[in-house]
């Protein structure tokens, strides 16, 4: 697994294809566009206001959703809206565990590469538990899939491809 700051997540959305804008009407800096074409959409809500306990079995649906990918990028976009749900001494344990000391404030990117999706689970899970924004950005040779996964802070996740996939975890 690899951390990445913001330009090289710019980078790495360039370089495989994931279109960015340059500003958000809310927020100045770089985003990522909505990609029309990923029209086919599931949602699950996995909690009710509080931890549900479901967070890690929708994290492993989410990654048996994704299909085949060779990377895997895991872009949090925001955090601190639910600041009494939000566990740092965990989060910031795991990834000391994997060798990354910066802040998420300076280091939002989590890239994971093929064999690691129980991290991948692991780091989704801790999204949800903790109530971030993210986006999950899959490639496969050098080029994004047609599936994205968008986590909310309101407990929703959403699958995004072209193609109807299979999204339909026990909760």
């Amino acid at each position: 697994m690899d951390f990445l700051e913001h330009t090289l997540i710019w980078d790495w959305c360039r370089e495989h294809r994931v279109a960015l804008r340059e500003t958000r009407p809310d927020s100045p800096g770089i985003w990522l566009i909505d990609d029309p074409t990923l029209d086919q959409r599931t949602r699950v809500m996995y909690a009710d206001g509080q931890r549900s306990g479901r967070e890690p079995r929708v994290a492993a649906a989410a990654v048996r959703a994704l299909g085949v990918w060779d990377e895997c990028l895991v872009w949090v976009t925001e955090w601190g809206v639910w600041e009494s749900g939000e566990d740092w001494p965990r989060f910031y344990a795991w990834r000391g565990a994997h060798g990354e000391r910066r802040s998420l404030d300076a280091v939002p990117g989590h890239l994971f590469h093929a064999g690691e999706s129980a991290e991948l689970e692991g780091m989704l899970a801790q999204v949800m538990e903790n109530g971030w924004d993210a986006t999950v950005l899959p490639s496969h040779g050098g080029v994004a899939t047609e599936r994205r996964i968008v986590i909310s802070h309101d407990e929703w996740i959403d699958v995004r491809s072209r193609e109807p996939v299979e999204f339909s975890p026990a909760v």
